[in-house]
């Protein structure tokens, strides 16, 4: 073989060989690339599921004290409207991630965050404050509201729906506590986006949204 043969074929083989580094490097970004977008959206399901369904315990409760006394604080009726806004705002992320990641439409899906979002609309009402401007920390937090009867009755009904709410909760978030989710080594920020349980609780709401008949207006009209 000639000196410039040997040389063509060792043109070659070094080209052949960037060539498969290049392969290489590309094929492990996109593979990176894909790791750290699944682990992106896996921290936010397990945000968003544990953020809604702690959120749900916690109107619950706020509800039931008001129906009870039939009044509620400035503080605590702008803590509710505050998670009620939350809640919408976390099912509105988990519906778009789960149409995305599945590549399937949910019959109906978009509209189960506007009813806790309705519900915040009509918390804002009785505070005199505009939407989504919850004020936790209100100066006159202390101060007491008595609810009249139609109120009492809008309440009642925000209550009916919560406690469905917190029914499929429960059932479907394994080691849901007030401030969140514990024990649970199948739904972690780095793997529930794996675990079927946040596609579950998105279709029982979804179930659920259908079987009360809600529309907009439920309870602002």
């Amino acid at each position: 073989m000639t000196i410039k043969y040997k040389n063509l074929w060792i043109f070659i083989f070094i080209g052949l060989i960037a060539l498969l580094l290049v392969s290489s490097i590309s094929n492990l970004l996109l593979y990176l690339k894909s790791v750290n977008i699944n682990n992106y959206l896996s921290r936010r399901v397990f945000e968003d599921t544990s953020g809604f369904a702690s959120s749900v315990l916690k109107t619950d409760q706020i509800l039931n004290d008001s129906l009870h006394s039939k009044q509620i604080t400035v503080g605590n009726a702008n803590i509710l409207g505050n998670e009620f806004l939350n809640q919408s705002n976390d099912i509105f992320d988990l519906v778009d991630i789960y149409v995305h990641n599945a590549m399937e439409e949910i019959p109906m899906g978009n509209i189960i965050s506007y009813i806790p979002e309705e519900f915040s609309l009509y918390i804002s009402r009785i505070l005199n404050r505009p939407p989504q401007s919850f004020d936790i920390y209100a100066y006159n937090k202390d101060e007491i509201i008595k609810l009249n009867k139609e109120q009492l009755a809008k309440f009642t009904k925000m209550k009916d729906i919560n406690d469905k709410l917190v029914e499929i909760v429960k059932k479907d978030v394994k080691g849901l506590k007030t401030y969140g989710i514990e024990n649970n080594a199948d739904f972690t920020p780095s793997n529930a986006i794996k675990n079927p349980l946040w596609k579950r609780l998105i279709n029982d709401i979804v179930d659920c949204k259908n079987k009360i008949h809600w529309s907009p207006g439920f309870i602002l009209n």
